[in-house]
């Protein structure tokens, strides 16, 4: 990341999400979901890290879901609307206006996230940085990837294994960004995700994936 995505963002962090996420509701509740259900299961009293927090949409779901939650983020207004957001909701969490890709966590973490958009696309380089922060995960990482970007599915599922992640397996997201829908379509699209022959097909044309690498706690 450079400064010229700091400033980008800086730019962009009064009203974030509420202006780029056409689902905000649904779209943030899945990642939740997925976050504390997909692979090794999080529980309350779980310490998350999150990667690209933006403005703290998703950190209140979690703080409200009794999580110990870190948020980093290069944009410090992004950060300063994150801490806002908490602080309105009269809830607790930290947060760092910090690179990401210089980023050396110093304690254990029960699960880090990405879903900033292009986890694979804004860091530099992502297998520096994933085996720095891997010694430091006790059960699993969760980040996102455009497939039609420069790195692959198959590509990304290489670099967390390089890395030292387990039990790696990739699903599409399946959430429009700029169209809102009914939630009935919205759960409908959901489902999809888990169907064979439709979850690769979309991906073609528009939607994220989402990879996932679990840590053997005996490693």
């Amino acid at each position: 990341m450079n400064a010229g995505t700091a400033e980008k963002y800086n730019d962009l962090a009064e009203g974030f999400a509420e202006q780029t996420w056409a689902n905000l509701a649904f779209d943030m509740r899945r990642r939740l979901i997925l976050a504390t259900t997909w692979g090794k299961a999080l529980h309350a009293g779980d310490s998350v890290v999150e990667f690209g927090c933006g403005d703290g949409y998703l950190a209140q779901l979690l703080v409200q879901e009794g999580f110990d939650y870190r948020g980093l983020d290069i944009s410090p207004r992004m950060v300063a609307a994150a801490e806002s957001r908490l602080s309105r909701a009269k809830l607790t969490a930290s947060f760092l206006a910090v690179n990401v890709d210089q980023v050396s966590l110093t304690e254990p973490v029960d699960a880090a996230v990405s879903y900033m958009g292009a986890f694979f696309t804004f860091i530099d380089d992502p297998v520096t940085l994933l085996r720095r922060i891997r010694p430091y995960i006790r059960k699993k990482i969760i980040v996102d990837l455009n497939p039609r970007a420069r790195v692959t599915i198959p590509n990304a599922m290489d670099m967390l294994k390089t890395a030292g992640f387990q039990n790696i397996e990739w699903r599409p997201f399946f959430v429009p960004v700029s169209m809102a829908l009914p939630v009935a379509a919205l759960r409908t699209l959901s489902l999809c995700e888990n169907v064979p022959v439709l979850r690769s097909l979309p991906l073609r044309w528009k939607f994220n994936v989402l990879l996932k690498g679990e840590v053997d706690v005996d490693s």
